[in-house]
């Protein structure tokens, strides 16, 4: 249980770091990072509905013994789909659902058994999931946007 141990607590980072951004000042919430990137308010949508899915797709149906919907998407519209809905809501309403959609699938994944977190599941799609790989990508995906947010806000 001792890398699930660090792979939840890294997961959870992502709690502190959006909470930090609540005082992020408006022009930065809304430039690009870069030229022709998203900005950071783009970005914690795309975590968020990212979140939303495994939660809704994966996670909540391993923890209540269902099986997995999950299936394969076009990664491409799903992230312009989430940079829309993250443009239309407020900075607060997002911060709010980035927050509570990761303590919700923290929760989920502390509580289940160590049978369940060692199981391989089946997708929708025939694929093999298992809880490590998926905190492993997502751990990582987390890494990538946190340090582009951040080096955009130290300027």
């Amino acid at each position: 249980m001792r890398v699930s141990n660090y792979l939840l607590s890294a997961f959870q980072s992502l709690v502190p770091f959006a909470n930090s951004l609540r005082t992020l000042p408006h022009h930065l919430w809304n430039a690009p990072l870069k030229p022709e990137k998203w900005s950071t308010r783009a970005v914690i949508g795309h975590i968020m509905l990212w979140d939303k899915h495994f939660l809704q797709e994966a996670i909540r149906p391993i923890a209540e013994g269902k099986p997995l919907t999950l299936k394969s998407i076009d990664f491409n519209d799903f992230n312009r789909e989430a940079a829309a809905y993250a443009n239309e809501t407020s900075p607060e309403q997002l911060l709010n659902e980035c927050v509570s959609v990761r303590e919700e699938l923290f929760k989920l994944l502390s509580e289940l058994s160590p049978e369940k977190w060692g199981a391989s599941y089946t997708d929708g799609d025939g694929k093999p999931f298992t809880i490590e790989e998926y905190l492993e990508d997502f751990v990582s995906h987390d890494r990538h946007h946190r340090e582009e947010i951040e080096r955009f806000i130290a300027g």
